[in-house]
């Protein structure tokens, strides 16, 4: 590890897959906001073997930093093929180099200021903090129909047969501690859309605090989610997540 990645204390995590229509946007959003902060941050951004332009915009981004402050440095990490996003996650947060690391969906449906909430119960030594869209004063945009019913019904499945206590497990906006992010990552087995009740389930197993923050939330176009396909596929893997970590 060199110099400039000894006291990173922020690196943001994006996996992006068919992201070309927005992915420039996305950076341009994430780079101002991290320019104006006072430590030192990366971007890692996990191209999920794209089959559009992906990478090449990620590329007229600059985001290797060119465009970014000294202290701030910026990567970007090809998958091979499509493996899915919880993959690509944990891949990301095992190439972090930051004290703490931050997962944000390529959509910025939840604003990355946000993460401010997010910094000080970090400091304070919880573990994993998430942002959730069913907290009193979570400001959410209306979901389409088809979003509110998956929600609800994949909620109410992961209460009962994975993590009790939690009200919204699917926020793609999450931060971890480096020890605890990177070991979660490591022992995380599913690789698609319930990768997030994994590494609840993994953080409530290893004893680590988590900490569920109201945030701001809007609905963005061009979901990767199959409302039948992904949800039975869903349901599938939580019924699997006690039977694969039965030991941890």
């Amino acid at each position: 590890m060199n110099n400039a990645q000894n006291d990173i204390y922020l690196s943001v995590v994006i996996p992006a897959y068919n992201e070309q229509e927005r992915i420039a946007d996305t950076l341009y959003t994430v780079k101002e906001f991290l320019n104006a902060q006072p430590y030192k941050s990366e971007i890692i951004v996990v191209d999920d073997g794209s089959r559009d332009w992906t990478t090449e915009v990620i590329k007229t981004v600059d985001i290797y930093g060119n465009e970014m402050k000294d202290q701030n440095v910026s990567s970007i990490m090809e998958n091979v093929k499509n493996v899915g996003k919880g993959f690509s996650v944990a891949r990301g947060m095992l190439r972090a180099h930051g004290k703490y690391i931050l997962f944000s969906d390529a959509d910025l449906s939840t604003p990355i200021e946000e993460v401010n909430k997010f910094l000080p119960e970090l400091e304070k030594g919880c573990e994993v903090v998430i942002g959730s869209r069913r907290m009193d004063d979570s400001e959410v945009e209306k979901k389409p129909f088809y979003r509110e019913l998956m929600s609800f019904t994949f909620n109410s499945v992961v209460g009962l047969f994975a993590i009790r206590g939690i009200k919204d497990t699917q926020c793609g906006f999450k931060a971890f501690s480096s020890e605890a992010g990177k070991k979660i990552a490591d022992m995380q087995k599913l690789y698609g859309f319930s990768f997030d009740v994994e590494q609840l389930f993994l953080a409530r197993k290893l004893g680590y605090c988590i900490k569920e923050i109201p945030v701001k939330w809007e609905h963005v176009e061009g979901s990767k989610i199959d409302p039948l396909r992904d949800s039975i596929r869903m349901f599938i893997d939580v019924m699997r997540i006690r039977m694969i970590h039965r030991k941890a």
